[in-house]
């Protein structure tokens, strides 16, 4: 049979291998994690940068629209100023004709700010589904807590005690010793 004292130091010895080993994993795990939600985090950066340039060109189109309209008001205006005086038109014709050029301006320039502010909306909607993806990504990565030698040792106290328990003998009484049953001390 082997020596209980030899056996003890063996599991306390293996105990403190799993334990480290538990250690290490944990701590591979951890870092596993934590480069991948770095990884995460640039990405995300990334992305809602490329999408708030997206709003930055969607402004300069939205600002070139409006240019050009104003652009097609003054020529329309012009054209039909010209057109008109050389007809010898003045009066309300006149003004209904300009103010009708300058309303046309101001519905196009409704309708352009409306695909703006749609652009916009859906930039931000975007904006907010990536946001929320990544964060469910870091959030969802496996994270390892570090183990505690206490279990550890704890299983390898209870391995040795029940060696030790099984490489003892019992205590029996000698043979030859009779076995006193009365309280006041006679056999």
């Amino acid at each position: 049979m082997c020596n209980p004292y030899a056996y003890a130091a063996f599991q306390f010895g293996s105990a403190y291998v799993q334990y480290n080993n538990a250690k290490a994993k944990a701590k591979m795990t951890n870092d596993a994690a934590y480069a991948t939600a770095e990884r995460t985090r640039n990405e995300a950066i990334y992305t809602d940068i490329s999408l708030q340039k997206k709003k930055s060109v969607e402004y300069d189109k939205t600002a070139a629209e409006k240019f050009k309209l104003a652009l097609e008001e003054k020529k329309k205006k012009g054209t039909a100023k010209v057109m008109l005086f050389e007809r010898g038109t003045q009066g309300n014709v006149f003004d209904t004709v300009i103010n009708d050029i300058s309303r046309n301006k101001g519905v196009a320039f409704n309708i352009v700010d409306q695909n703006y502010e749609n652009a916009i909306i859906s930039i931000e909607d975007s904006r907010l589904a990536y946001n929320r993806q990544f964060t469910n990504q870091i959030l969802s990565l496996p994270m390892a807590s570090k183990p505690s030698f206490g279990l550890y040792a704890l299983n390898a106290a209870a391995n040795s005690s029940a060696m030790f328990m099984q490489t003892s003998a019992p205590s029996t009484p000698d043979a030859g010793k009779s076995i006193n049953f009365n309280p006041d001390g006679s056999t």
